[in-house]
């Protein structure tokens, strides 16, 4: 409702601050209003609330749930798990309480939201280093789904983030497994979901040393990568992350993997500059790995710059993740303490979260 505002669709600011009010939920802050925090009853929305709602105030809730996930992911891309796993909470409580008093056709509707919500709660737990709470949620969305029959969700992109999983813990062979099923069992699949899929498969097959097969992967999702003008809503689909500068980061990364710095550095510096704004995360991810380069090559001063830069944008999104790819960098330029970014280095992440 706040984005409605601000880009001057008062109509649609007007409807979603009365749904909000039937529900009970009271009237939403608009921008400029005294206060900002959630009125009272925020996310506590009955079953006994829902079943006094007409069917058209039903289909507007959908709609506003919809609405606020391409809200929440945009959230997360500029900001990160910190500032978006709170709303993603919030939404899928109100899911789990419609899917408790909606019957077909609406709640079929209703269980595509909870597994693309779903889905989402899976990927911020993983930023935030949660991996339990991301196996969690991401087999509560492919249950979603399965009842769904959303065979995309289903059959290729919570199979996708099960690939993940394999690759954060170094099984080249479920990852490349995972990837091939989310191909194949996701029928006719929009580009840029392919192209994640794809760059998955080149992170596979680089753990096992396959160069060759890797920059086949990484060439077949450019081919296949979203817009450089995505705007970070997910508002293209699953995957619309996957830009070219987005594959070429990953292409450094792969190298990283493959023991060959040099082409690694030239790919990440070119992934720093090109990745769009709203991606800012994803520029935390290059610096880290970008930094690692360094290290690699030989150039702690260097190392470290990058490093403590990503090391700000992981701090201020509460991305774990990010965090988890600087340490290794700062362990290996430690015999390198006399050098002042090294040393600011070790002392930036000597310090408590959220300082």
């Amino acid at each position: 409702m706040i984005y409605a505002w601000e880009r001057g669709d008062h109509d649609l600011s007007e409807r979603y601050e009365l749904l909000y009010r039937a529900l009970g939920l009271g009237a939403r802050q608009r921008p400029g209003q005294p206060g900002g925090a959630a009125p009272a009853g925020h996310g506590t929305l009955t079953r006994a609330r829902l079943e006094n709602l007409s069917a058209g105030q039903v289909d507007e809730l959908i709609r506003l749930l919809d609405d606020q996930w391409h809200v929440l992911v945009r959230t997360d891309n500029l900001l990160g798990p910190r500032h978006a796993l709170g709303g993603v909470r919030d939404q899928l409580g109100v899911i789990d309480t419609l899917l408790r008093s909606v019957r077909p056709p609406v709640r079929h509707q209703v269980l595509q939201l909870g597994a693309r919500y779903a889905e989402s709660a899976a990927w911020l737990h993983e930023d935030s280093g949660d991996l339990a709470g991301s196996r969690y949620w991401t087999g509560r969305s492919m249950e979603w789904a399965l009842e769904a029959g959303d065979r995309l969700m289903m059959m290729s992109w919570v199979l996708y983030r099960r690939g993940e999983h394999a690759a954060a813990d170094g099984d080249a062979a479920a990852a490349a497994g995972l990837a091939a099923a989310a191909r194949r069992e996701g029928g006719d699949l929009p580009g840029p979901m392919l192209a994640a899929i794809f760059q998955q498969e080149a992170h596979a097959h680089a753990l096992d040393g396959a160069e060759a097969a890797c920059l086949a992967a990484l060439d077949q999702a450019l081919e296949r990568a979203a817009s450089p003008d995505d705007p970070g809503d997910a508002s293209s689909g699953h995957g619309s992350f996957c830009t070219p500068a987005y594959v070429e980061m990953q292409r450094g990364r792969c190298w990283l993997r493959l023991g060959q710095p040099v082409k690694a550095r030239a790919a990440l510096d070119g992934a720093v500059r090109a990745l769009p704004p709203v991606y800012r995360r994803d520029r935390g991810v290059a610096l880290s790995a970008l930094a690692a380069a360094c290290a690699a090559l030989g150039e702690p001063d260097e190392a470290a710059t990058a490093a403590i830069r990503a090391l700000e944008v992981a701090r201020d999104a509460g991305s774990e993740r990010i965090v988890s790819m600087v340490i290794p960098v700062a362990t290996a330029l430690a015999r390198h303490r006399d050098i002042d970014a090294v040393s600011q280095l070790h002392e930036a992440l000597a310090e408590p979260s959220g300082t």
